[in-house]
């Protein structure tokens, strides 16, 4: 769909500096304030990975990476408590987890899906 906005009313097509240094600090707020809000349980979990927070596709989305197969089942048995904290910060919010970090084959659930694992849970 083409949009019916003045050429000069539509973003550019690609960032600048400036905004990718302002995207990075916006990610680092979330995933600092991310981290606060979080149970010392999931701190702790969360500790064991890597992991951040990105809004790189304009969504706020949860990025996990576990070292290994035993972590991964433990976030995967937190992920309602996860994604119920990330959903303060945006009901679009997605958690998008990785097994081990050598798998390219990943785990993404939107926030707004968690209430099928809610009774699991």
């Amino acid at each position: 769909m083409t949009p019916f906005l003045p050429w000069d009313d539509l973003p550019p097509e690609q960032l600048g500096i400036d905004d990718r240094d302002l995207r990075r600090q916006l990610d680092l707020s979330l995933t600092q304030r991310f981290r606060q809000q979080c149970t010392s349980e999931l701190q702790t979990l969360l500790n064991a990975c890597a992991w951040a927070i990105t809004t790189t596709t304009n969504v706020v989305t949860l990025v996990i990476v576990c070292p290994n197969r035993v972590t991964n089942w433990a976030i995967l048995s937190q992920v309602v408590n996860l994604g119920n904290e990330l959903a303060e910060f945006s009901t679009d919010a997605r958690i998008r987890i990785y097994p081990t970090p050598e798998m390219l084959d990943q785990f993404e659930i939107r926030v707004d899906e968690l209430s099928i694992y809610q009774d699991g849970a």
